[in-house]
């Protein structure tokens, strides 16, 4: 049986196929979850961000078409990965995020030249005025909706969204001076 028969058999809550399944896509969800984490998750947390993907197909095997198999996965990788990341950082941060730093566990300091990334993106994001600097540690490390993040400022979503457009412009400005593309 081939990962297409697999995927039309899952519907019917076949075992077999859901074990093709597993074995076919365990190493697309592992490279999902390792991008979205930039690698900083341990292996235990890792698998089981993975498994949590495969109960949650299962769970809603009968309604997934075939066709849409592929990213049905990505889409619940993605977003069992970001969900990891959130309660791993609530466990860490402090209730003030005026004080929360940026670098963390989460940070890219695996090497010298990630290092010197974190620090220029850090740097890059503390010399954004506020409410902009709030607004992108926000969305960007706590994965916070820009809906949420108008709620929680008092903002228009709208306002938001042009002030983290404005300031991702801004940033990457600053970075490309830093000779970062």
């Amino acid at each position: 049986m081939d990962k297409e028969q697999a995927a039309k058999k899952l519907r019917l809550r076949d075992e077999k196929a859901f074990e093709i399944i597993i074995k076919e896509y365990t190493p697309y969800i592992s490279t999902i979850i390792y991008n979205i984490t930039k690698g900083c998750m341990s292996v235990p947390n890792l698998e089981e961000v993975t498994a949590d993907v495969f109960i949650t197909l299962w769970k809603n095997a009968e309604t997934i078409e075939p066709e849409t198999l592929k990213g049905y996965i990505a889409i619940i990788a993605k977003s069992r990965a970001k969900d990891k990341i959130r309660k791993l950082s609530s466990l860490k941060r402090t209730s003030d995020i005026e004080d929360t730093e940026l670098a963390d566990e989460y940070s890219l300091s695996d090497s010298v030249d990630k290092n010197e990334l974190t620090e220029d993106v850090t740097t890059a994001v503390n010399t954004l005025g506020e409410p902009d600097r709030e607004i992108v540690i926000r969305f960007y490390y706590y994965y916070q909706s820009t809906p949420k993040i108008a709620q929680i400022l008092g903002m228009n979503a709208d306002t938001v969204k042009t002030k983290l457009r404005r300031a991702k412009d801004k940033l990457r400005k600053v970075l490309e001076e830093r000779d970062y593309q």
